[in-house]
């Protein structure tokens, strides 16, 4: 819980409104183990990006992908905790998000990219970052819960 703490004190751009409560921590916990069966090796993301991209066209990418806005609430997975987030500055969330497991080391910078969030509304799930699907790209996924 600590870790959560200090990643959640460095997020910038953001406003930390809470740790979930038990109730809404089983049912994102449900939703994510669905969407955790969905996607395997043969799921096409629902968008890609050059891992060569610069930073501004990364973070574009995302806010246009996933339809992210400034004043919402999404629910951030944050090292294995679910925490419910507002969004204040749509860049600055974006940048630290994709950050937020990642160190710098002079000028490398080391770590995962990415970040995975839940609607509102506990009816999509959105993921960026890298995985073995594609090693030259970026992906998004989105999945939507359909009971």
């Amino acid at each position: 819980m600590q870790r959560v703490k200090n990643t959640l004190k460095q997020l910038k751009g953001i406003e930390v409104l809470s740790v979930v409560d038990d109730n809404e921590n089983t049912i994102l916990n449900k939703r994510l183990a669905c969407y955790s069966q969905k996607l395997n090796s043969n799921i096409m993301p629902h968008s890609k990006i050059s891992f060569k991209a610069s930073d501004s066209e990364i973070f574009s990418w995302i806010i246009s992908e996933m339809c992210l806005e400034c004043r919402e609430e999404y629910f951030f997975l944050c090292n294995g905790i679910w925490t419910k987030i507002k969004i204040i500055d749509l860049y600055l969330a974006i940048k630290s998000l994709w950050e937020h497991d990642v160190s710098k080391q002079g000028n490398l910078k080391i770590g995962t990219f990415g970040f995975l969030l839940a609607d509102a509304k506990w009816s999509c799930i959105m993921e960026t970052g890298c995985d073995s699907r594609d090693e030259y790209n970026y992906l998004i996924d989105i999945w939507y819960y359909i009971k």
